[in-house]
């Protein structure tokens, strides 16, 4: 693919030099820098992108169409390609994870600036091991880390390494909330009939619950009846779909999908949406949310509800991994319910409406300064 995409071809053999590049692994981590690559894109910067899973390449792909002569991105290659033969940048930044020889080598060479977004040290931290070799080397040779929270900042200052915490991904949520109303118009038409049959009952009585796996289902099996639900699955794949809908009918819920052209039955108690791209903005829309994955292997975006401005959060046990998570319990927003009874309880509780945290506002407000820090180009 890298042969045969024009994107992908390096700025090299247009003579061009670019001004920074990212390498990040798929969508979520991309999305902790996106608004850091538009506002460069914007800028006529020259930015490169490398990557590595296919749940990316959409977005990506929309991207180069918009800014193809400013963008070039790269499927990291296994084979044939090499980063360091395409790489123009002086600037590398590195986005969570991927801590490959290659980089750090690359990194060695005089002139060049290794960056580090999002570290974390929350995996050794719950399992009390000892930091790895190759996160040490790399912390060292970094000229900038910016740390997924302020837990990572500690332990990083017990091993004599500097740093700040910041998450770039909530300026991104926070602009896509700007337009919010815009996006479902456009993505969603039905989006004001749906509105409407939330609106006509009491707060209280409307939960969201988003990123949903078919082991999520049994903690609504005790729902009472006044209580209306929109369920977003984390993936649209028949097979998925068709499990969810079947524990809901082994629970005599009833439910409605909605697609484009339905409108929404008002009988229904839960509602499914098989809809990509706007679970995000939905979440604006109430006061509870419950996010899913935390009964498989992880849970997923709890900034996007966080950053929405729900009330009350929760979410499943297994979130050992994100450290989305770890900045929501700062805030004192996230509950984590393990059964049925516990989710009811959640459920039914009166939540003040806080609306977004004071802590989330200074992120917006401190995102230039933060950009301007990380990005000398």
């Amino acid at each position: 693919m890298n042969f045969s995409d024009p994107r992908s071809e390096s700025f090299k053999k247009v003579g061009v030099k670019a001004d920074v590049c990212f390498e990040f692994s798929s969508e979520g981590e991309y999305q902790q820098i996106a608004s850091l690559v538009e506002d460069l894109l914007m800028e006529n910067k020259k930015v490169e992108l490398v990557y590595f899973s296919p749940s990316v390449e959409k977005t990506i792909g929309e991207l180069a169409l918009k800014f193809p002569g400013s963008l070039r991105t790269l499927r990291y290659p296994l084979f044939y390609h090499s980063f360091s033969s395409w790489i123009t940048a002086s600037d590398l930044v590195l986005v969570r994870y991927d801590l490959f020889p290659e980089f750090f080598i690359w990194s060695l060479w005089p002139g060049r600036r290794l960056k580090l977004i999002w570290f974390t040290f929350k995996k050794e931290r719950l399992a009390n091991k000892s930091i790895p070799l190759m996160k040490k080397l790399f912390l060292k040779r970094s000229s900038k880390t910016i740390f997924a929270s302020d837990f990572d900042v500690t332990m990083a200052q017990e091993l004599n390494f500097k740093g700040i915490s910041f998450d770039f991904r909530i300026e991104q949520i926070h602009r896509r909330m700007n337009k919010r109303n815009e996006t479902l118009l456009l993505k969603y038409p039905s989006y004001p009939k749906l509105k409407s049959v939330f609106s006509s009952l009491p707060r209280s009585k409307n939960f969201i619950f988003g990123n949903v796996w078919p082991e999520d289902i049994f903690l609504l099996q005790a729902l009472p009846h006044e209580q209306k639900c929109l369920l977003v699955p984390h993936k649209l794949d028949e097979p998925i779909i068709k499990e969810i809908t079947n524990r809901l009918s082994s629970l005599n819920l009833p439910f409605h999908i909605l697609s484009d052209d339905t409108s929404p039955d008002s009988e229904a108690q839960i509602f499914i949406l098989l809809k990509k791209g706007i679970l995000c903005e939905f979440y604006a829309e109430f006061s509870k949310a419950y996010v899913g994955g935390g009964f498989g292997e992880s849970i997923h975006s709890i900034l996007e509800p966080l950053v929405a401005g729900c009330d009350g959060i929760s979410c499943g046990p297994i979130n050992d991994r994100s450290t989305e998570f770890d900045i929501a319990e700062s805030l004192q927003k996230i509950t984590v319910v393990r059964s049925c009874q516990e989710f009811q309880f959640w459920l039914s509780q009166d939540f003040a409406q806080t609306g977004v945290h004071d802590k989330l506002k200074t992120y917006f407000e401190s995102y230039p300064e933060y950009r301007k820090d990380l990005l000398s180009c």
